[in-house]
């Protein structure tokens, strides 16, 4: 889901239907925590999480590089793990949404190759 769609909300209409999502939510939104927001001088890697009291859903603030952090709220992990395989330390939540991402993203390039596009209609002769 594009993070200009997503919100807490959206996440929780998604599950009453029996949907999942993993999705990225931009930190200005009402529904972002404030003890989320301040990533300010945080580790390299290092994570916070915010639990409902149901654990269906789990907001996360995830710091892969300086100076960076990416919000993810996903309804489908109810545990944070670290996955080994890659030397960057991503957490599982991080890793199942990149997974989707590359789907979302071929099927707009697939979209986009069958869209007709109309040009300009004036002629500059």
């Amino acid at each position: 889901m594009d993070r200009y769609f997503t919100s807490y909300s959206t996440v929780q209409h998604l599950l009453e239907h029996g949907l999942t999502s993993v999705c990225t939510i931009f930190a200005y939104r009402r529904d972002v925590p404030a003890c989320l927001r301040k990533a300010v001088r945080r580790d390299l890697y290092s994570t916070s999480a915010v639990y409902e009291n149901n654990k269906r859903k789990t907001m996360i603030n995830y710091v892969p590089r300086k100076n960076s952090n990416v919000f993810l709220l996903t309804s489908c992990h109810t545990k944070l793990k670290v996955d080994n395989q890659q030397d960057d330390k991503r957490l599982n939540i991080m890793n199942d949404y990149n997974l989707g991402k590359r789907g979302v993203d071929s099927m707009d390039a697939r979209i986009e190759d069958f869209c007709y596009k109309k040009g300009p209609t004036d002629t500059p002769y």
